[in-house]
């Protein structure tokens, strides 16, 4: 009701399902750098492809060769599709139903923002700073005695 009256709430978590749940827009920080802010929508189109779950009605024997998506048979009755961003969903689904496939259920493989946090943390990695070399410890040998 806060936020719903004009109110902004800062979330700060690293439940990251949660977050793309509540929020509208995210800022990452990594190592104490902000490295992203934007609203959740601009966020997630930043993603270059989507891993679903699909749930059929008819047990598979392989995965279907679909055209634009690559699939992978979990299980007989389940069946992971990655659909790159620019592929149309509707387009694998009229594909899927054309080799008599009946997915009833699909969810996301994966939380979203979870995977494109990893992603652009890992491209934000910098070089190691300069920094004096270590002094390394004396030998027990080497050691002065109390």
């Amino acid at each position: 009701r806060l936020n719903d009256s004009g109110t902004t709430i800062i979330l700060t978590t690293h439940y990251l399902e949660e977050a793309e749940r509540l929020c509208r827009n995210i800022a990452i920080m990594d190592e104490g750098i902000l490295i992203e802010d934007s609203s959740m929508r601009e966020l997630l189109e930043k993603l270059d492809s989507e891993l679903f779950t699909l749930y059929l009605r008819e047990p598979l024997t392989a995965a279907p060769t679909l055209a634009s998506v690559t699939s992978r048979l979990v299980d007989p009755k389940t069946l992971e599709i990655a659909v790159n961003r620019d592929d149309n969903l509707n387009s694998v689904f009229i594909e899927l139903d054309r080799l008599g496939i009946k997915p009833f259920s699909m969810k996301n493989k994966a939380n979203r923002l979870e995977e494109l946090f990893i992603k652009l943390t890992e491209s934000n990695t910098s070089p190691p700073s300069q920094t004096e070399p270590e002094i390394q410890p004396k030998s027990a040998a080497q050691a002065p005695h109390p």
